[in-house]
């Protein structure tokens, strides 16, 4: 049945994604809010008016009871940026398709359970994401009953090419090449505190405008310094070769992590040293060996604890740890809460 859902999905946002083509031809690269209205229907959001106020830019979307409940909330500043707020989870996995306009984006995650596609990204709870889009078809799977809270920024050429660089002037220094430079799982605690006073900001009207304006400032202003001292930082040249034999390293790990992952095994298909995979590993997905096997644990458990009544223990076990007490203290450090905690949350949404 899962399987079915999710290829009905398939077939039908690839029926609109062609239709969106179609629109994102032509509308402008600024008409970002139409954009939304019309890819918003894909995902069985309906325009929620009682928590919008349009006059001062602000847009909800609800989802239709049948696929799903919570909300997508938007605020619009002109053709500059765009901010979002998400709280809502689908009953079936949810295969999105879509065209990306032309933008810098960065969005952290509280909790989220699902995979980006071209190229490969998961998506975790507690993490951050930068994006740097445009010309290209976005595509990404979000697995049912896991809820989606997230709050993010995106931000329009009109804003870093034209205003910042009117306000910079001869100090300007395009922020987009900073943005690519972002990984996935990025260690940045000044920028998730930064995006956490968004999501509980609940401003209008001119306070809103300046608090947002401000706050997408501060977040250039701490992606371009990250990205300077990034630039100073000796980095490991990754050939295609090493690519192909990470990428395979990672593979023996998506199917191996409820077990014990040997080093040696790893390293015989990485074709590489101990300290060599180790660097190259972490350079190359943003993280640790360690800690990747530990998120692949943890958002398995995830999966467990919605779908199965297998107890705690069992769990814990079948995800690869021999101790409950362990498995409970990683989930915890991934997802905020403890096992038990998440499970209880999700059976009384």
């Amino acid at each position: 049945m899962r399987q079915n859902n999710r290829l009905n999905a398939k077939a039908a946002s690839r029926r609109i994604l062609l239709t969106n083509r179609r629109i994102f031809r032509e509308e402008t690269m600024g008409e970002v809010k139409d954009l939304y209205e019309k890819i918003m229907p894909t995902g069985g959001f309906v325009f929620d008016e009682n928590r919008s106020n349009t006059a001062e830019g602000q847009y909800c979307y609800t989802l239709l009871r049948d696929k799903g409940e919570g909300y997508f909330w938007n605020y619009f500043y002109k053709d500059m940026f765009v901010i979002d707020k998400q709280d809502f989870r689908f009953f079936d996995d949810f295969f999105l398709e879509t065209p990306e306009p032309d933008f810098i984006a960065v969005q952290y995650y509280f909790s989220v359970s699902g995979e980006e596609l071209h190229p490969y990204r998961q998506l975790s709870p507690n993490s951050l994401r930068c994006y740097a889009g445009g010309g290209k078809t976005f595509q990404a799977i979000y697995h049912r009953e896991v809820p989606i809270r997230s709050v993010g920024v995106s931000i329009m050429p009109d804003f870093y090419n034209s205003y910042l660089k009117e306000k910079l002037g001869g100090e300007y220094i395009d922020p987009r090449n900073a943005f690519e430079g972002m990984t996935s799982g990025l260690d940045f605690p000044q920028l998730a505190a930064l995006l956490k006073q968004l999501q509980t900001y609940s401003g209008s009207g001119i306070s809103a405008k300046l608090f947002y304006e401000g706050k997408v400032l501060e977040i250039i202003a701490l992606i371009l310094e990250q990205a300077k001292k990034n630039s100073g930082r000796r980095r490991t040249s990754i050939s295609k070769d090493d690519e192909e034999n990470l990428k395979a390293t990672a593979d023996y790990i998506d199917h191996h992590f409820g077990f014990p992952v040997s080093s040696e095994q790893l390293r015989r298909i990485a074709y590489m040293g101990n300290t060599t995979l180790r660097t190259k590993f972490k350079e190359y997905f943003g993280c640790s060996i360690t800690d990747y096997i530990i998120q692949k644990r943890i958002d398995q458990a995830q999966h467990l604890l919605i779908g199965t009544e297998l107890s705690i223990a069992e769990i814990a076990q079948a995800v690869g740890y021999d101790r409950p007490e362990s498995f409970a203290k990683q989930f915890k450090r991934l997802t905020g809460l403890l096992p038990r905690e998440y499970r209880k949350m999700i059976e009384q949404k």
